[in-house]
């Protein structure tokens, strides 16, 4: 087994992200980990120390894609109120029409390297962020008729996460002192607003080369791509006051509702109930204001109320193009910075990594 191992390692001449120089000449390596690093150090490759504590700055930008949504008041979904809510306040009658998703905060991460040039980490971070939702509400009858439209609505709402995640990054030399990295992570991410976990996979590529800086420090310049997306297929789970997540809902939905109403009756009053066109136009517009009436009735109780929600996001652009730096001060002593940009989000990371040997 170590045999087969060691044919990997020399086969793709691993640098650690971390790098290993290729300057051959051997060395004693007294740590136990990585498995194999006294035999890469008697072969003379200089490997990085084996575990790491880092402390990083992350922020996030993201626009969101709202695909399934919906909402219940109290412990019975099929109460004659909430038969109103699913029929009138669906996704497609609230017509979200931008989601879009900040955050940033401190993430701890501490990483051992397993074999030279595989490492695996642990993360923890607290963050604080924003949800911005844009929505413009609408309302047809059933022959598509245009009953009632608000304008459009925004809210923001603020939420702390707090996030744990687990992940590896394996790397290697591409030639002289070009490298390669693939990094993949899950996280987990716990918040006041959900009932369950929002779990969030990342992985990502990157090349880069290295080069020498004064006597003792590195510089490693890189490019590469990240993926991001939601891992929960059946969407989250929440609580909370509609008044704090749309504080206009109200103001906007129920005078309009009223005013069509009134608007609905003043065209009924004008038209003659013995003509059959007429009596037609009198019966839509009735059967308008029931739907109307229904719809005040769902909202009074909604604004009044805390809700529990069930809501599916989605990216809608996982990808960006990732640009950065490590700067080896010295082997215990790294400063990192990357910098990524897709359509419809922003990544900003900065931090600093401590290196030690046990």
């Amino acid at each position: 087994m170590k045999k087969f191992l060691f044919i990997v390692f020399f086969s793709i001449s691993i640098i650690s992200h971390g790098q290993i120089d290729t300057t051959r000449q051997s060395y004693d390596w007294p740590y136990s980990m990585p498995i194999l690093g006294k035999q890469a150090s008697e072969r003379g490759y200089k490997i990085q120390l084996p575990y790491g504590l880092n402390v990083n700055y992350v922020y996030n930008r993201m626009d969101l894609e709202i695909s399934s949504f919906d909402m219940t008041i109290g412990n019975d979904p099929n109460s004659p109120l909430n038969q109103l809510i699913s029929e009138h306040v669906t996704l497609d009658n609230l017509n979200f029409t931008n989601t879009i998703a900040r955050s940033n905060g401190m993430n701890l991460r501490a990483d051992v390297w397993i074999l030279p040039f595989l490492n695996m980490y642990g993360i923890y971070a607290n963050n604080t962020g924003t949800t911005e939702v844009s929505l413009k509400p609408t309302w047809f009858d059933e022959e598509g008729n245009l009953i009632l439209a608000l304008p459009e609505i925004k809210s923001s709402v603020d939420f702390a996460a707090n996030s744990y995640g687990i992940g590896t990054t394996v790397v290697g030399k591409l030639y002289r002192d070009y490298f390669f990295s693939i990094d993949a992570n899950m996280t987990w991410s716990h918040s006041e607003l959900l009932k369950t976990p929002a779990r969030l996979a990342v992985v990502s590529a990157r090349v880069g080369d290295r080069i020498k800086v004064g006597k003792n420090s590195m510089l490693a310049l890189y490019v590469g791509g990240m993926y991001r997306g939601f891992m929960d297929n059946d969407g989250n789970f929440g609580s909370i006051a509609i008044q704090q997540a749309l504080p206009n809902l109200g103001s906007n939905a129920l005078p309009a509702i009223d005013d069509k109403i009134d608007s609905n009756n003043q065209k009924i009053a004008g038209l003659d109930p013995n003509k059959p066109l007429e009596q037609k136009q009198i019966e839509l517009l009735e059967q308008q204001n029931k739907i109307l009436g229904e719809l005040g009735t769902a909202f009074e109780n909604i604004i009044a109320s805390d809700v529990d929600y069930g809501i599916k996001k989605d990216i809608i652009n996982n990808w960006s193009v990732q640009f950065g730096y490590n700067l080896e001060i010295n082997k215990n002593l790294t400063i990192r910075g990357e910098f990524g940009k897709g359509t419809g989000n922003d990544f900003v990371l900065t931090g600093i990594q401590y290196r030690f040997g046990l």
